[in-house]
């Protein structure tokens, strides 16, 4: 549960900064300001790959800080994974929100199909939108950047269409999810999450980064374990190296689930000799 907590924790300093940005920014705070289409954290850039990607779809060299944001990002993505979508996306909040409440009401859960492939090809649709329209398109559907510039509409205050645009979006697809009692959009649709799941992927067994490991020897679950079953994307953890890091965003509810139950999820994981090792998960 400590975990839970501490991500948590962590979700709700992320939503309670942006919503109250706009105002620190005006008071003369500048350590952290932008959204997350591109922001500057204490000097640090950040940016959405996807909108550096679109950019140069377009057919423009990305401004050096965007680039530089966006290599950022992937970078993170591929030693930590997929840790923005759970511990630092506002939209990922809400969603967790609105399906836990869905399944605790209806105890009911609707099984759909990993589509990753499915999201590649809506990305690479939106890459080619963009060159044809000559305006980033995919921002339209970027969810985290969308609901990080509401803070920033609302501060302005004169454009109520403005604002209420840029929360239908977001509040359509947490609709959606509430009737559907799945994380559709987080699984299906998402465009942000297919570059930092590609470059999640791509990190090698052999070089150390955030992993969650399974162990055979001490899994005492029979048929469908309370770990898949604790995983809100459906993801399987009981698999050789663990979930697959292009679809696994690092929550550890799988983690909090096994812990009753021999143990054998362990993030990190612990080597041959029983030493923890950092970051580093053994593939077994």
């Amino acid at each position: 549960m400590r975990l839970i907590a501490v991500r948590r924790a962590v979700q709700l300093l992320v939503v309670a900064g942006l919503c109250q940005l706009p105002w620190l920014n005006l008071a003369g705070w500048r350590g952290v300001n932008g959204s997350f289409f591109a922001l500057d954290f204490l000097g640090i850039p950040f940016a959405d790959p996807v909108g550096a990607a679109q950019v140069a779809a377009m057919g423009f060299l990305p401004a050096g800080r965007l680039l530089a944001g966006a290599v950022l990002s992937l970078c993170i993505a591929l030693l930590l994974g997929r840790v923005f979508c759970s511990w630092g996306c506002p939209y990922g909040f809400l969603s967790e929100l609105v399906y836990a409440l869905r399944w605790r009401r209806s105890g009911t859960r609707m099984v759909v199909r990993q589509a990753f492939w499915g999201k590649i090809l809506l990305l690479v649709l939106g890459l080619v939108a963009a060159l044809g329209a000559g305006f980033p398109v995919l921002g339209v559907v970027s969810l985290p950047g969308e609901l990080s510039l509401l803070p920033v509409f609302a501060w302005q205050g004169d454009d109520a269409w403005l604002l209420l645009g840029a929360a239908a979006v977001p509040l359509a697809a947490l609709a959606l999810e509430f009737a559907t009692g799945r994380r559709l959009w987080c699984r299906l649709v998402c465009p942000q999450s297919v570059l930092l799941g590609l470059a999640a992927k791509c990190l090698p067994a052999a070089v150390p980064g955030l992993r969650i490991g399974w162990q055979a020897t001490k899994c005492t679950c029979k048929g469908k374990a309370p770990c898949q079953l604790a995983c809100s994307l459906d993801l399987n953890p009981r698999r050789k190296g663990g979930p697959d890091r292009q679809d696994c965003t690092h929550c550890g509810d799988c983690i909090n689930a096994c812990a009753g139950y021999g143990k054998a999820l362990e993030w990190p994981a612990k080597n041959a000799t029983g030493k923890k090792r950092i970051f580093f998960v053994d593939s077994l």
